[in-house]
């Protein structure tokens, strides 16, 4: 069911993005909440982004003799400038002669009445078509990514914007960082998410993203750093321009953490986005078929394992020291690397050698995988109740 919170903060969330048809498209749980009446063949981005903008034209008021400063004019003018112009938050206050604070105010209102006719459209008291299957509001899909990969990447889509800024950019984020588990759709929502916001920010002179490594989490900062020691700041307090940011660290248990700091002539406004190591129990998956590693993530989806998957034997050693699972499985047939070479560089491994090693191959090899140290044989292919027997004892899982 699909809550009047969650339809909010989705709304708001794409509002950014109302001429990008491809960000639309792949938002994650934006046709959760907005679905494109039965029988409707375009594009599901296009039709939204009429939707939207057919609604804040719905804001523009109808009595000729208002002038175009009388409060009533503001809702609509305030999203048309904000949301189909692009203007900046802090110009939107200068061209309208008030502000930042009050332009915030003016902004939450106008949202507000923006979703609140977007809703009445939407989920108004008709018959639901039965032929419209549910739809989860939220999949988390964890996986293993690179972070500083998924950083630049992300940076590359709203580069041309910093530049137009001429906001100076540095990166200051190891380029070995270990990997993250988490999903890869909301983690880049909620980047690109922080980077619009800070672009929201005219003030802003320089962006410096760095990384913190603590043991149990993450750290990613984003220090936007100004000259000036504005009293009204538009990051202070920019509720509505932030709240997509926390919603979506909610959905993969992440964090933002908000600090202020004056030094100098410069106040330096950081962001640090924490996110989790795994707490769960994880198993390694090293397989060169994506297939499998579906499979096995299928098949444990009711246990407290949490299936990781790598496809490349020679990055299998670290990636393992990283995580240290609870368990491993093992092909036998992988290019670059066969599984034997692997299970004898997993045993000799001082931090990697007591790890339950499972062997699946197609071929009937049980007694050699033995003699290398491997715990269980498992010849493919490898069933729910193969795996699971296997599994239960070596990872101490409960009944």
């Amino acid at each position: 069911m699909v809550t009047r919170l969650l339809f909010n903060e989705v709304i708001r969330d794409v509002l950014g993005s109302l001429y990008d048809v491809a960000a639309l498209e792949t938002h994650p749980a934006l046709f959760s909440v907005v679905r494109p009446p039965a029988g409707y063949s375009g594009s599901k981005g296009e039709y939204v982004a009429r939707l939207m903008i057919n609604a804040i034209e719905q804001l523009r008021p109808t009595r000729k003799d208002l002038p175009p400063s009388a409060p009533e004019w503001r809702p609509y003018l305030i999203l048309k400038k904000r949301y189909m112009d692009g203007i900046a938050i802090q110009d939107l206050a200068e061209q309208m002669a008030v502000s930042p604070r009050q332009l915030r105010r003016d902004h939450h209102k106008a949202l507000e009445a923006l979703t609140g006719i977007l809703w009445s459209e939407l989920y108004h008291d008709e018959p639901i078509d039965s032929s419209f299957e549910p739809v989860p509001v939220i999949e988390v899909h964890n996986e293993m990514l690179d972070l500083s990969e998924t950083i630049h990447g992300v940076f590359s889509l709203v580069r041309n914007q910093f530049e137009l800024r001429s906001i100076n950019v540095i990166f200051s984020i190891p380029s070995d960082l270990n990997p993250v588990i988490t999903d890869r759709v909301i983690l880049r929502q909620v980047l690109i998410s922080l980077f619009r916001d800070i672009l929201q920010n005219a003030f802003c002179d320089s962006l410096t993203i760095s990384c913190d490594l603590p043991e149990s989490r993450v750290g990613v900062t984003f220090a936007a750093r100004t000259c000036s020691r504005p009293e009204d700041s538009a990051f202070e307090g920019n509720v509505d321009e932030f709240t997509a940011v926390k919603y979506w660290c909610e959905r993969i248990h992440a964090q933002v953490v908000e600090s202020l700091d004056h030094s100098g002539k410069y106040t330096v406004f950081k962001r640090t986005l924490w996110l989790p190591r795994p707490s769960q129990k994880i198993m390694l998956v090293i397989d060169d078929q994506a297939a499998v590693v579906n499979l096995f993530e299928r098949y444990l989806s009711q246990t407290e394992l949490l299936v990781i998957g790598v496809n490349d034997p020679e990055r299998a050693i670290s990636l393992a020291r990283h995580f240290q699972p609870a368990l491993i499985t093992l092909d036998v047939m992988m290019p670059q690397m066969d599984g034997w070479e692997l299970l004898q560089l997993i045993k000799l491994d001082e931090k990697l050698k007591k790890i339950p090693v499972i062997v699946c191959s197609a071929w009937d090899d049980p007694d050699l995988s033995k003699s290398l140290g491997a715990s269980a044989y498992l010849k493919k292919p490898v069933t729910q109740k193969m795996l699971l027997d296997a599994v239960k004892d070596l990872a101490s899982l409960p009944e």
